[in-house]
């Protein structure tokens, strides 16, 4: 009794956002050294489902950043086809996240995913390869 008591004093004192709290869906870093976590609203991925993700792009102190410009692009590199809906950024949240709209995958495999942004006026890319089952 005296443990659950602690417990909700302590999620009291010290709440947590849910992105912050788990494990990003997908992650990568960019060739400068930029991090890219992905939380997805629909989790685990599946196949023919429309979904959002929210996307944060971290410095190497973990700081989040905010961009001038992001973009996602994807497809699956063995069939030669992008992604069969066109996702937009559509917001940026007030966590600092940025908020993908309109993401599904119609298939099971290889996919890889460019994220593309604009920091301080320099262009960075990560790509995120990943199995969906």
């Amino acid at each position: 009794m005296k443990i659950l008591f602690a417990l909700s004093l302590l999620l009291t004192f010290f709440p947590a956002n849910a992105a912050d709290v788990r494990l990003p869906d997908l992650s990568g870093v960019t060739d400068k050294g930029f991090k890219i976590e992905i939380y997805s609203e629909l989790s685990p991925l599946s196949i023919n489902t429309i979904h959002s993700w929210h996307i944060r792009v971290l410095d190497r102190d973990d700081e989040i950043l905010e961009l001038e410009e992001l973009n996602v692009f994807g497809g699956m590199p063995e069939h030669d086809h992008g992604l069969p809906t066109q996702p937009e950024v559509t917001m940026r949240l007030d966590n600092g996240d940025y908020l993908l709209e309109g993401v599904r995958f119609h298939m099971q495999g290889h996919w890889e995913l460019q994220i593309e942004f604009q920091y301080a006026g320099v262009d960075d890319t990560a790509i995120i390869d990943f199995e969906l089952q």
